[in-house]
């Protein structure tokens, strides 16, 4: 078995967008239960491969673990969950505590500050995709996010686009959760909070921009 045939994992009694990490002696591979198209049902898609040591540390949240034997030895370790974190995102309370900007506002919540800019300005969004679209309507206004990317912008091996000039993917399908951007264009807003914070700091690395997402997106 090559790197090309590490086992995609077993179980599909799980939930649409959860996550598995394949361990087994020629690599490792995270994979996530999703909808090729939104008329079949899902399947596990791969995501990355890594060589042993390769892969970034991954927190595995609410995680099970199911084991593969051939014969009496250990062949493939499967991590199940619903949602993962590089533990280069891991951040104490006491350290987000002391970055916080104080402006005798409440912050309970999903927040960004973008080079000194807070969004929003005071308070947060009870749910995460408002800020998202409130993120990168403030990159499209005062950073010119669209004369960074090209339309459909995708996102690095995932067959869905972040942004489009309609409310579809760039292979026809609908696209579920599709808010409207200031531009007139549509961003994918359908994620799981992982997803949701990886495509925000994407696109505004497209700008070159400073940003941090606070409040709840840290914990």
């Amino acid at each position: 078995m090559s790197m090309s045939e590490i086992p995609e994992p077993e179980l599909t009694d799980v939930s649409v967008g959860q996550y598995a990490h394949v361990i087994c002696e020629q690599g490792e591979a995270l994979y996530q239960y999703e909808r090729p198209v939104d008329w079949q049902g899902p399947e596990w898609q791969l995501k990355q491969k890594f060589e042993h040591g390769e892969a970034p540390p991954i927190n595995f949240e609410q995680a099970r673990l199911s084991r593969r034997y051939n014969n009496s030895t250990l062949a493939v370790v499967t991590q199940y969950a619903t949602d993962i974190s590089s533990d280069r995102d891991t951040r104490s309370s006491s350290d987000s505590d002391k970055d916080d900007p104080s402006d005798g506002q409440s912050r309970n919540g999903y927040w960004t500050e973008i080079s000194g800019t807070c969004i929003p300005e005071t308070g947060a969004h009870h749910q995460q995709k408002d800020n998202m679209v409130a993120v990168v309507n403030h990159l499209i206004e005062q950073h010119n996010l669209l004369d960074h990317i090209e339309l459909p912008c995708t996102h690095t091996w995932t067959r869905n686009c972040s942004i489009n000039e309609v409310a579809e993917h760039p292979d026809g399908r609908e696209m579920n959760g599709a808010e409207e951007l200031v531009s007139g264009d549509y961003l994918f807003t359908a994620l799981n909070k992982k997803d949701k914070h990886d495509r925000i700091k994407n696109l505004a690395n497209r700008t070159d921009v400073e940003m941090t997402l606070r409040g709840k997106w840290q914990e």
